[in-house]
C-alpha cells in the first residue's frame, strides 16, 4: 500500500477535528493526484506536529479533511544556519533543494567582495528559493521547511549571523550555549571536524560559503574577527556548491543529523 501524499501547512490551519487545505496544494491535490472524498493525506505542520487525514469534501476554494492521527515528529536539536555567498546561473538553485534535504534550518543568500551575479527582483527570487524549500522538504520525508531569509551583505551577516526576521527563523537569540561559527576557507588549517568536536554543546552552527571565487582576506579577517573559525575542507579546492554540500554533510555526521 503506498504511502499518502505528503503535505505542509501551517498550525493556524488545524481546528481539530478537522484541516482546510487551500492555495496551490488545493489543485495540486484535485487536479494532479485526482484525490477523492475518503483518500488520505499526511500533513505537516512545520514544527513537529504530523496529522494523517480523511479528505471529507474537495471544493473549488478548498480541501476539508478530518483528522484520523496525529504524532509528533522530532525536529534536529542542532541549528544549521548555512550563509551562502550567491553564485552564477542557477546555482543556488541546487544549493538550496540540496542544503534542504540535508536539514539545514536556515539559509541566508550574501553578497560578497566576489560575488559576480546582479540581483534582481530579488523578491521573486526569494519567493522561488522557499518553494524549492518547500517541495525539497516534502520530497525529503523533513518535519520542517527551511527557512530562507532575504538577500543581505556580507559585513552586515558576521555581525548578527542569524536568517532573519522571520516566524520560524532558527535565530541565534535563544538562551544556550554560545553558537559555533565556521567559515571554510583556502588557507584554513584546521579541520572541520576538529572545530566541531571541541564543541558539542552547540546547538546552533552557523557556516560561511563563498561565490565563485571564494573569499577575499578583508573578509576572512572580518569573519575571524567576528568569531568565525577559519576552518579546511581538505586539500582540494571545492566549488562553491560542492563546499556547501560538503560541510554541511560533515556536520550532519558529526551531530547524527
Amino acid at each position: 500500500m503506498s504511502k499518502p501524499p505528503r503535505f505542509f501547512i501551517t498550525p493556524e490551519q488545524v481546528r481539530e477535528p478537522s484541516i482546510t487545505i487551500t492555495g496551490d496544494d488545493l489543485r495540486h491535490i484535485r487536479t494532479v493526484l485526482r484525490k477523492q472524498p475518503g483518500d488520505l493525506l499526511t500533513l505537516l505542520d512545520g514544527k513537529g506536529g504530523e496529522y494523517t487525514v480523511r479528505i471529507t469534501a474537495i471544493g473549488k476554494a478548498e480541501v476539508v479533511t478530518e483528522i484520523v492521527d496525529r504524532k509528533e515528529r522530532l525536529i534536529p536539536s542542532v541549528r544549521v544556519v548555512l550563509g551562502q555567498g550567491l553564485p552564477k546561473s542557477d546555482k543556488m538553485d541546487w544549493i538550496v533543494q540540496k542544503a534542504t534535504e540535508l536539514g539545514v534550518s536556515g539559509i541566508v543568500p550574501l553578497i560578497t567582495e566576489r560575488t559576480i551575479v546582479k540581483v534582481k527582483d530579488e523578491e521573486k527570487r526569494v519567493a522561488r528559493w522557499r518553494k524549492i524549500c518547500r517541495e525539497a522538504a516534502m520530497q525529503s520525508g523533513r518535519a520542517d521547511i527551511t527557512v530562507i531569509a532575504p538577500i543581505r551583505q556580507f559585513h552586515q551577516f558576521i555581525l548578527s549571523p542569524e536568517p532573519g526576521p522571520l516566524t520560524r527563523a532558527p535565530g541565534l537569540s535563544a538562551p544556550g550555549p554560545m553558537p559555533l561559527l565556521l567559515m571554510p576557507w583556502e588557507e584554513g588549517t584546521r579541520p572541520v571536524k576538529e572545530a566541531l568536536r571541541t564543541r558539542p554543546d552547540a546547538k546552533t552552527i552557523v557556516v560561511l560559503i563563498g561565490p565563485e571565487g571564494g573569499f577575499s582576506q578583508a573578509e576572512a579577517d572580518a569573519a575571524k574577527s567576528s568569531g568565525f573559525h577559519l576552518v579546511s575542507l581538505g586539500p582540494n579546492i571545492l566549488r562553491s556548491e560542492t563546499a556547501a554540500l560538503a560541510v554541511l554533510s560533515m556536520i550532519g555526521y558529526e551531530t547524527g543529523g
